[in-house]
C-alpha cells in the first residue's frame, strides 16, 4: 500500500485468527488431550458476551468456572491496540445508551462507573453525531437527502417517519430484542419487498433504505428482513442520547471487565468439540478435555443456578454453530 508521493505506509492485519477457524470449517484432526479437568461451568469464548455471562456468575458468588479464549487477548471484536501515544480501538467503538428496559447492561454499567445515581458519566458520555450527506455536487446536514429531493420525495419522508413511530408503539421493535419479538410475517418478507407494499417508491428513500441496512446488517435492503429492517429504524427512542465511548473504544469496558474476572480466562484455547452426555459436557481445547458437570442429575450446588441439563446426548463437533446476529437477516 502506497501513498501518492509513494511514500511506502506499512501495515499488517491483526487479530487474524482465520487459520484456525479454517481448521475447524475443515475438520482437521486435533491431537488427543493429555489432561483433564473437571469443572461445574465452562463458557466458551471471551468476546464481550463470555466476559459479562462470567462478570454475572462472580456477582452472584459462583467461581467455580473457567472461560475460555482461543485468541491471545480476551475481547473479541472490542479488542485495542496501544502505542506511545494513545490507546485506539481495533474494532467496536462505543456503547449505544442502554435504555430503561435493559436492565441487566444497565446493572453492568453501574458496576463499571459509567452510571451514576441514574445519571451517565459525562467522562463517557458524547453528543450524538453531526452526520452529513455528499450528493449532487453538494453537501447538506444529516443523512435523509435533501439535495434534489422533490415535494413527492418528502411526501414519503414524512409518512416513513409516521410507520416507523406506529411500528415503535406497537412495542414489537425494543432492546433487547426479546422483550417484544414475536413470530410475525415481516420476518418472512424483505425489506426492500415491505417498502413496495408501502408505496414507498422514492428513489432517494430507497437509497436511505439501502444505506441503513448496509450500515447495521452489511446487507441491502432485499437482501434483509423486513423485521430487521424495521427494527433499525423503530427502535431507537425518540430523542437518544449518547452514544458512550473511550479511546480505546469497546476495550475500555473489556478492560474493567478482566480486572474482575481475569483470573477465570484462559487464552489461546480453541474450542473444537463440544460432546454433551448423562454425566457431563465434555468440551475438547488445546491439550485439555474439559469436563462440565454444571446442570444434569449428578451436579449439585450453586453451579445448577446458571444452567439448564443438556436434551441431547447427540455428538456436537461445531461445523456449524447458532448465527449470534444483530436482528434477523434473511
Amino acid at each position: 500500500m502506497t501513498a501518492k508521493a509513494e511514500r511506502r505506509i506499512d501495515g499488517q492485519f491483526v487479530n487474524d485468527s482465520f487459520p484456525l477457524g479454517h481448521r475447524l470449517r475443515d475438520h482437521a484432526a486435533f491431537g488427543a488431550p493429555k489432561q483433564t479437568r473437571k469443572v461445574p461451568l465452562v463458557i466458551v469464548g471471551g468476546g464481550c458476551a463470555g466476559l459479562s455471562a462470567a462478570w454475572r456468575l462472580r456477582k452472584k458468588g459462583f467461581q467455580d468456572f473457567v472461560l475460555l479464549e482461543m485468541e491471545s487477548q480476551a475481547g473479541g471484536n472490542a479488542r485495542w491496540g496501544e502505542n506511545p501515544v494513545s490507546r485506539y480501538p481495533w474494532a467496536a467503538h462505543y456503547l449505544p445508551v442502554p435504555n430503561k428496559e435493559s436492565a441487566l447492561v444497565r446493572e453492568l454499567c453501574e458496576d463499571l462507573g459509567m452510571l451514576e445515581n441514574g445519571k451517565w458519566n459525562e467522562r463517557f458520555l458524547v453528543f450524538a453525531e453531526q452526520e452529513r450527506l455528499y450528493m449532487n455536487h453538494r453537501w447538506q446536514d444529516g443523512l435523509e437527502p435533501e439535495v434534489g429531493a422533490t415535494a413527492r420525495d418528502r411526501d414519503q419522508y414524512k409518512r416513513f417517519g409516521e410507520r416507523m413511530r406506529e411500528m415503535r408503539a406497537s412495542g414489537q421493535f425494543t432492546k433487547p430484542i426479546d422483550i417484544g419479538a414475536k413470530p410475525t410475517p415481516l420476518d418472512k418478507m424483505s425489506f426492500e419487498d415491505w417498502m413496495k407494499q408501502e408505496r414507498f417508491d422514492s428513489e432517494l428513500l430507497r437509497w436511505y433504505a439501502n444505506y441503513s441496512t448496509r450500515d447495521d446488517y452489511g446487507a441491502l435492503a432485499r437482501d434483509t428482513s423486513a423485521w430487521a429492517g424495521i427494527h433499525e429504524f423503530a427502535s431507537r427512542e425518540p430523542e437518544e442520547k449518547g452514544p458512550l465511548t473511550w479511546p480505546e473504544g469497546n476495550g475500555w469496558i473489556v478492560r474493567r471487565l478482566l480486572e474482575r474476572v481475569g483470573r477465570f480466562v484462559l487464552t489461546g484455547q480453541m474450542v473444537h468439540r463440544i460432546r454433551p452426555s448423562k454425566r457431563h459436557v465434555s468440551l475438547l481445547a488445546a491439550d485439555t478435555e474439559y469436563r462440565a458437570t454444571c446442570g444434569n442429575r449428578f451436579s449439585r450446588g450453586p453451579a445448577n443456578e446458571f444452567c439448564r441439563p443438556t436434551n441431547s446426548s447427540r455428538d456436537a463437533n461445531l461445523s456449524g454453530s447458532p448465527n449470534l446476529r444483530k436482528p434477523r437477516t434473511r
